[in-house]
């Protein structure tokens, strides 16, 4: 029951942080970012008002609960107001005169760590008090060895719940993203005339379902690793790329511009060709004039452009390894009758 009540509460951290990430929010700064981030002054100690909780029982905790709050809020705040005004008070000294960064040194730092001594200290003498009050009422109510034995064992593997969220969410953040953008627009490949299989892990950045300009457009990002992973694997460092794609959905409508004769041919690196139901689609292979040769046969990047049908255009700019995933969803795009 411990660890299903930590999971519940970090996924719920999790999910209302990256809601910041939402395509309606994701222009900066908004007001939806700036109440997530303010509320991170609640939801943190509200994770540690849990554990105490869980490890100290229900004996006086909405009086702890309540001064943990006060101390996640305020207590954080006040110390880095602190920290910060001792070290620029120490750096206006030093530039000032060195008499006076000595003694400005000698009495605030160690008034600042005596200062925190006492803080960390009573801190432990109250948690050596609320364990005695703890083991008191499981000798109050007959717990056995075996029953305090696995409260403690849950509340060790919940320890470790919030870190390993944190560290799952760093490692897979961009496909984390994807997934949450396609649970906000589902339908964002489907249009009247085409069905568009975008990656399930492929972020959807904009898109325009609005039939009434006779346009139906998407555009996103594809992700590979992450600068997290690349602390500790120095391949895996987060690779982007961007894609897109136009459909024309009204014969109203002008036709949508084709890759024909763009870029020029000096450029192009390959070509390929598909057909989507009726329609025959022409993708050009080529690099800007800033990444030619010399730098052609290092370059991880390519652009592609495709077009050649009135009806259906998209194109693909970033890391060769997420072209041939692009290719597959331009090969599986199916015209609907």
């Amino acid at each position: 029951m411990i660890v299903v009540v930590v999971a519940l509460y970090s996924w719920f951290e999790t999910l209302f942080l990256l809601s910041i990430l939402l395509p309606e929010v994701l222009t900066f700064p908004t007001a939806h970012q700036a109440f997530i981030a303010w509320s991170q002054f609640l939801v943190i100690p509200g994770m540690e008002a849990l554990f105490s909780r869980l490890m100290y029982g229900p004996q006086g905790w909405s009086r702890r609960a309540i001064n943990i709050i006060l101390a996640g809020s305020f207590g954080l705040a006040l110390f880095l107001a602190v920290f910060f005004s001792l070290i620029a008070a120490i750096v206006w000294a030093a530039s000032v005169s060195w008499v006076l960064f000595v003694v400005l040194f000698v009495i605030l730092v160690p008034g600042f760590v005596f200062g925190a001594s006492r803080v960390v200290s009573r801190i432990s003498k109250r948690s050596v008090e609320l364990e005695t009050a703890r083991w008191l009422q499981d000798k109050q109510r007959n717990l056995t060895a075996t029953d305090r034995k696995c409260r403690n064992r849950g509340i060790r593997t919940a320890l470790w719940i919030p870190s390993v969220t944190v560290l799952l969410v760093g490692i897979f953040l961009v496909q984390i993203w994807g997934v949450f953008s396609h649970v906000v627009q589902p339908r964002v490949g489907t249009s009247s005339r085409f069905r568009v299989p975008v990656p399930l892990t492929w972020v959807v950045l904009e898109s325009n379902r609005q039939l009434a300009d006779g346009y139906v457009w998407a555009n996103g990002m594809a992700g590979q690793g992450s600068p997290l992973l690349n602390i500790f694997y120095p391949r895996g460092g987060l690779r982007v790329s961007e894609w897109n794609f136009r459909i024309q959905v009204s014969n109203e409508s002008s036709p949508l511009e084709t890759a024909s004769g763009f870029p020029p041919r000096e450029e192009v690196m390959g070509r390929h060709r598909f057909i989507v139901g009726s329609e025959k689609i022409e993708c050009i292979e080529y690099l800007p004039l800033y990444l030619r040769p010399p730098y052609v046969q290092n370059s991880t990047m390519v652009f592609v452009e495709c077009g050649g049908s009135p009806r259906f255009a998209a194109g693909f700019q970033g890391e060769k390894v997420h072209l041939p995933t692009f290719y597959r969803m331009l090969e599986n795009t199916k015209e609907l009758k």
